[in-house]
């Protein structure tokens, strides 16, 4: 069972590597 804090870095990793993704891939097809 994953704690509160667990679920809550795991979404803000993910949102962090999205977004850093989306940026790079921006960057890359400019």
């Amino acid at each position: 069972m994953l704690s509160d804090n667990q679920v809550l870095l795991a979404l803000v990793t993910a949102l962090m590597t999205s977004v850093l993704a989306i940026r790079l891939g921006s960057a890359l097809y400019q």
